[in-house]
């Protein structure tokens, strides 16, 4: 890594890419800061903190649940020099009240002759989609307990008609047995 960071080079490519992303991505250098992202990872910030990304040191306004003191996404990635991929884990934004759900995966990218490697990160907003999962299965889970509850009162109520065919084929046998005493 030069001490200028990723040359334009390295930079251009990755926005190539970038420009067909749909998910946000970010560019980490090896202090952990952030040189490049584009505007669906701005979108994850209020304007205020949009303005003061660029710079930044990759934690401060956004905590993934993988980070941990100084071993953040793209410290693991460099230092392991391979893809690295996490799924729904939770995304700390500085001054929202709730973590969101993310998938975030990190690549190392370029080598020494160009600044690098840096790790490029794509973070994929999964918020939405595990909120309706959780109530699929909350709705599946409550399902499950009314059907076994549904189960248990047919089995009640068929045990209750078996009881009552039984007493009346009791009451029947009586009768005739009653019935062939008196009219012999």
């Amino acid at each position: 890594m030069t001490a200028e960071g990723p040359n334009e080079a390295l930079l251009a490519r990755i926005r190539a890419l970038g420009a067909v992303f749909v998910d946000a991505y970010v560019v980490v250098d090896a202090e952990r800061r952030l040189i490049d992202f584009n505007p669906h990872y701005r979108a994850f910030f209020s304007r205020a903190q949009a303005r003061r990304l660029k710079g930044s040191t990759c934690c401060a306004f956004m905590r993934l649940g993988v980070c941990a003191g100084d071993t953040c996404l793209a410290r693991r990635c460099l230092e392991a020099g391979e893809n690295v991929r996490y799924d729904e884990i939770p995304a700390e934004i500085e001054g929202e009240a709730e973590p969101r759900q993310v998938i975030a995966s990190a690549a190392p990218v370029g080598d020494a002759s160009e600044g690098g490697p840096v790790a490029l990160i794509l973070l994929r907003d999964v918020s939405d989609a595990a909120g309706v999962q959780r109530k699929y299965q909350d709705m599946l889970e409550r399902e499950t307990r009314q059907k076994e509850k549904l189960r248990e009162e047919i089995a009640r109520k068929t045990k209750e008609l078996v009881d009552t065919n039984q007493q009346l084929n009791r009451v029947q046998k009586e009768l005739l047995t009653l019935r062939k005493g008196l009219f012999g």
